[in-house]
Order: C-alpha cells, then structure tokens, then sequence
C-alpha cells in the first residue's frame, strides 16, 4: 500500500495533533474568514473553492473535520459529501447554507453530515461545535446513516436560527419511528412538521393521516380512530375498521392532543404500549405497525398538575418534542414568508401581483399573533384585493386598520328563545376572542369539544381548523 492510500484510510490522528480542518467554499471572504477564526485557536485549516482541490487535500493528508458550503457554484455540496465518506470515512463533514430547508437539512444528515451551519455563521456556534466534535474524535468514529427516498419538498419556510434547531430535529428524528410531540402556538404550522417528519421517514411512501382531536366529540373519536363492530352503539349498523388500522404501515397525526378525555388517553396509551388496536364493541386486538405523532398548543404540564391529561401517555408521546417558535421569536423569517405566499398565489391563481418595498417594510413591522398564519392569510387578502397588482403601503395599513373595526361591540339583538340567547352568547364570545376558539372555550367556561358540538348544534360557523 502506497502512501497516498495509506492516508485516504487513516484514522483520525492521535489527540495531542492539531485539529486538521478542511473548508470547500467557493466565496473567498468565508473562506478567509473561517480560516483566521480556526487558525487562530490553534487548528490547522485548509481552505479551497472547488471539490478537485478540496479531493486533493483529502488524499494527501488526514482530515479531521470537513465544512462544505452546499451551493460550489456549478457544483453540489451534498454530492462531494458522499466523496469525503469514501476518501475519509472518519472525518466528521459540516454542511453550510444561507438556504436552509428541512430538505437539505435531512439530505445532509442522511448523506453522513454530523451537523448544519446556517449562514451568516456565529463565531460562539462555529467554535462550539468544532470543539465538541474536536473531543468526539479522542473516542470512537461516527456511522453515516443510511439514504432515505427523495422527499418532496416542504411548505415550511424559514431560516432563522431558531427554524434551523426544527430542521435539526426533523432530520434527525425522521428516520426513526419514535413518537413526536410537536409543540407551538396555533398558527406556528405544526402539521407541517409532521408531515416533514412523515415525508423523511421510511414510511413516506405509505398513508398520512391526521386527525383534529379537539373537533370531535369522544363517541365519534373513539370511533375514528379504532373503528367499531356491527350494534357497537346506535347506528353502528355494520362493522367499521377505524383510521389506526387503515392507517397501518404509516403515520398518525393527532392534532390537538390535549383536547381528548382521560378515558380515550387509556385506550391510546394501550394501542403505544401494545401496537395494537381493539374495535369499539370487539374483544378481538389487532396487531398495528403505526407510528403516532402528535401536537397540542397547550402546556401539557400544566393539564398533568390538575389531572386533565395522563402523565403516562406523556411520557409515551413525548419520546422526542419539538417546539415550534411563534412568529415573533423568527421575526427575521418574515420576509421570505412573504416573498413564499405570494410566489404561491400567483402560481396558484395565474397572476402577477408584486408588493413594494414600503409595503414588506410595514409588514414585516408588525405583530403577528396569529403566527404564521395570520400573515398567510393577510398576504393572500391584499393579493385578491388589489386593484392594480401591486400592493402598496397603504393597502396594508387599510388591512391593519381592519381589525379594529372589527372589534367594535357587537349590536344588541333581542333574543326570545333560550336557545337564540345561548347562540348569541357564543357569538359575542367567539367575537372578542378574534375567532380563537381555544380562548373561546376558556372564557365560556366549558371543554374545547363542548365548543365544537354546541356550535354544530346551533349552526356556528367556527371558521378554519387550527393547527
């Protein structure tokens, strides 16, 4: 063996050498200044712009770390990984973007990078991560994972640091099949993580299905959910497999988890513990292979310390969270949500509608309480509203303005039934709580699900569904 393989195979040198860094990025200026951070706490750093001169330094010397900018001009960073886990197999690869997505993120992950830096990097996290990975290397070699099936691409959008930790986390719990609690303000798009952690999964080829828990009464969950035998309750007038057993081989998405009783968290809990489900009226469990995860917008702790909510069945769901930051913890984010729902609109409706500078200005100054969606929706209304194409500064303080007069007092209406005082009392209700329904409830003093089967009994509309 010659020495130029001998090198290519090595292990990593012993710990009393240099950390021996390699940076392939084809923007001098990060190089440079990646080169002056490392060099100055004392590692050896090797810098090139393109992958043939970043091979080069693989096959002549050992190389303990590999940061790699995904975008090499006309060449693929996540394709040269795949190069470095041949060349060194030990060397621990770093992968860098000013574009973030949960895509590259898992394709990164998968292709056998131990870690993600978004651009601009900070120098406290660059620092922090190469000595972390400085003292892995004094133990054991790191595995690379195996290759998923290509995704499709995901409707989260952000780049913020704080999107970047979600990002982690789904590519890193995707592959498994742990169960996820996926926690966040409504409106943050917590069903979009689930279907990101679905889509990066071994079971993306196979059915998603979620469920509103909070939507449903217990009778027509249980139901949903594990299905029922012929004369089970009335009208059950023939036998029906519920949405765990149809959904078998794939993922359930349980929305609004702390909306369910205590007694439907029993029956949950049996189908986690066992992997099995057992049909309402049946004495017969089938064997089910599906992997649950869920969400609530409330503080899970919080419902254990009064006995709402089973601390088993936390334990059991909350296996890995995830926290979803609300829309003003990412303030930097709202800019390219901006940009990412109006390409939408016009690419679902055909037009061309642009905003103006002063208009995302005002925009991205406000507050969102409403999250993510909120400002989806506000986006979309000034689009189908604008009579030019263009929206501008004032169509957006017209939008802001809206609110307010939406909040005046509702008027008076005298009520001759019971039941028209119940209604206008939800309606009042419902009102001043701008269509939370969740506050709603709260101020009403009756469950989320009392809400929902009142509403439906006196024809409330409660508007779109939260997540």
């Amino acid at each position: 063996m010659d020495a130029a393989t001998d090198l290519t195979t090595a292990r990593v040198g012993p710990a009393s050498e240099a950390l021996q860094v390699l940076v392939v990025d084809d923007d001098k200026a990060t190089g440079r200044w990646l080169n002056s951070v490392l060099s100055a706490e004392g590692y050896r750093c090797h810098v090139v712009q393109d992958p043939e001169a970043a091979e080069g330094v693989l096959r002549e010397r050992p190389v303990h770390l590999t940061l790699v900018d995904i975008y090499l001009a006309e060449s693929n960073g996540l394709e040269f990984l795949k190069r470095v886990k041949v060349l060194q197999p030990d060397s621990d690869c770093v992968m860098m973007t000013a574009h973030a997505s949960v895509e590259t993120v898992a394709r990164s992950v998968a292709e056998g990078a131990v870690e993600y830096l978004g651009k601009p990097i900070l120098i406290d996290e660059l620092l922090a991560l190469v000595r972390r990975l400085e003292a892995r290397h004094r133990s054991e070699p790191l595995e690379t994972s195996a290759e998923p099936e290509p995704a499709e691409q995901s409707a989260i959008v952000g780049r913020s640091p704080k999107m970047l930790e979600v990002y982690r986390a789904i590519a890193r719990v995707a592959p498994s099949d742990a169960t996820v609690l996926i926690t966040g303000a409504s409106g943050t798009g917590k069903e979009l993580v689930a279907r990101a952690i679905h889509a990066h999964s071994r079971r993306a080829q196979t059915s998603f299905t979620p469920i509103n828990c909070g939507a449903l009464s217990e009778t027509l969950l249980e139901s949903e959910l594990f299905g029922h035998e012929k004369g089970a309750f009335t009208g059950a007038d023939r036998s029906r497999r519920g949405l765990i057993e149809a959904t078998d081989g794939g993922t359930l998405f349980l929305d609004e988890i702390s909306e369910t009783s205590l007694s439907f968290q029993v029956k949950l809990l049996r189908v986690l513990q066992e992997h099995e489900v057992r049909r309402l009226g049946s004495n017969v469990s089938v064997p089910v292979d599906v992997r649950v995860l869920a969400a609530t917008n409330r503080e899970l702790d919080e419902l254990m310390r009064i006995g709402k909510f089973r601390e088993d069945l936390y334990y059991r769901l909350s296996v890995v969270t995830i926290h979803i930051p609300s829309l003003e913890e990412r303030r930097e984010d709202i800019l390219l949500l901006i940009r990412h729902f109006l390409e939408d609109f016009n690419k679902r409706t055909g037009r061309q509608v642009v905003i103006r500078q002063d208009a995302v200005s005002l925009l991205a100054s406000m507050s969102w309480p409403g999250n993510v969606r909120e400002l989806e929706n506000v986006i979309e209304r000034l689009a189908i509203l604008s009579p030019t194409g263009e929206i501008t500064a004032p169509d957006v303080e017209q939008q802001r303005a809206q609110p307010a007069t939406e909040n005046l007092p509702l008027p008076e209406v005298p009520a001759k039934t019971l039941r028209e005082m119940e209604r206008q009392h939800i309606l009042r209700a419902l009102h001043e709580a701008e269509g939370n329904r969740s506050l709603t409830a709260r101020r009403l003093g009756i469950e989320r699900k009392t809400l929902y089967k009142k509403a439906a009994r006196l024809g409330i509309d409660l508007g779109p569904g939260e997540s």
